[in-house]
């Protein structure tokens, strides 16, 4: 591990306040200490590479990473003092890419999110991360979202495509916890995301993989009334569609449908890069499925995904044990006959600076995992470990 005094000099060098700069000094002794080993006794070794030791970069309105390549090399840097191995950085975001997409530019004729206009981000990024050997995986945030806002926000994405639009029972727009929501089985979106993550594939060669979360592959629960999806329910079930959207079966036939899309954008990127991560980080089961129709435990049997992250984002250390306990039972009960994937919780850090876990708190999650035999983190978000914010993080459904 980095020597103590070097890793001082180093935080020195980040933009932080004092506040920030002291939390962080607290959470590299809990990372030293906990990163520096792993559990002896696990029964059985599911893990198949080395443990996942990750934090999760959000979105430049965020954090100050973005702002230079500079600025992205000291805060791999610092990643790196902490134990950090992996970034998963936020490639999409509200509708625009953070790098220059092909495949963006013919959906809305803008090719990248206009801050990063001349700049390709994610290149930079990969550069600092190989610099101080950090893998970079291109985080999908939005996924099958469109964009986050208020009712009458508009889209870049559904004002160039509206009828891309997931539908509700009542014929409108999809919106949940101010998420605008793309139909998730309408096989043109579809295309549109799985391009997206192929074009990652072939266009960036030293990008680890790719990473989809609470809202790839998902779709709210009182989505799916799109008159294409339900004449296909009732072509493949010979029965009408129920009047409530929590229909056991309707749910489930729904969430086969995302399994099945998850099967073929799995398919196309190995045909792209037989390395190419393909990474999960859901929504806790059963929340995860009977909110948005995330059937984990089902992609995890089906051998679709190499990492597997549910985000237990919990406040206090006793209700994460529980969570912990739980998704640790399904994940070894549904471990796929073949390779197992690389097991990890994602963790809590911050929601922004008034939302911060006390490095107390986190030392007993990192120890909970140790205890049940589960050797790796990815913390939510890197504003915990190292910048000062300048737009604290809000978002309505990240407790779930």
């Amino acid at each position: 591990m980095r020597d103590p005094l070097i890793t001082h000099k180093i935080i020195a060098t980040i933009p932080m306040n004092p506040v920030t700069k002291s939390i962080f000094a607290d959470y590299f002794l809990i990372f030293a200490l906990f990163f520096g080993f792993q559990v002896a006794n696990a029964q059985i070794q599911t893990v198949t590479t080395a443990p996942i030791r990750g934090v999760w970069v959000a979105g430049p309105q965020h954090n100050l990473f973005w702002q230079s390549p500079q600025t992205m090399d000291r805060e791999m840097a610092a990643f790196k003092s902490t134990g950090i191995n992996t970034v998963y950085l936020a490639a999409l975001n509200h509708g625009r890419t953070h790098y220059p997409s092909a495949v963006m530019q013919q959906a809305v004729g803008a090719a990248i999110a206009p801050q990063f206009a001349g700049r390709d981000p994610l290149s930079e990024a990969i550069a600092a991360g190989a610099a101080h050997g950090i893998r970079v995986i291109a985080w999908l945030e939005f996924g099958f979202a469109s964009h986050h806002g208020k009712s009458g926000h508009a889209s870049t994405l559904l004002s160039a495509h509206p009828g891309w639009a997931a539908l509700n029972r009542q014929g409108q727009p999809l919106v949940k916890n101010e998420f605008h929501w793309m139909n998730a089985f309408d096989p043109e979106v579809q295309t549109f995301v799985t391009s997206l993550c192929t074009e990652l594939a072939r266009n960036y060669p030293s990008l680890s993989g790719i990473q989809g979360d609470d809202r790839l592959p998902a779709q709210p629960v009182e989505g799916g009334h799109n008159p294409a999806v339900v004449a296909a329910f009732v072509a493949a079930t010979g029965k009408p569609l129920p009047a409530n959207d929590r229909d056991p079966e309707w749910t489930q036939w729904r969430a086969d449908q995302l399994t099945t899309y998850f099967k073929s954008l799995r398919s196309a990127l190995k045909s792209v890069r037989s390395d190419f991560i393909v990474s999960s980080a859901p929504s806790p089961y059963p929340w995860g499925f009977q909110e948005y129709l995330q059937d984990w435990p089902a992609w995890m049997r089906l051998g679709l995904v190499d990492e597997i992250i549910p985000q237990l984002y919990r406040r206090e250390a006793a209700g994460y044990g529980r969570l912990l306990k739980q998704t640790h039972g399904l994940m070894m009960s549904n471990l796929p006959a073949t390779k197992a994937p690389n097991m990890a919780t994602g963790v809590l850090l911050s929601l922004g600076q008034n939302v911060v876990n006390s490095p107390e708190v986190v030392a007993d999650m990192v120890k909970a995992n140790r205890a049940i035999g589960i050797n790796g983190e990815v913390f939510f978000h890197s504003i915990g470990l190292t910048t000062a914010t300048t737009a604290p993080s809000k978002r309505p459904d990240a407790l779930p």
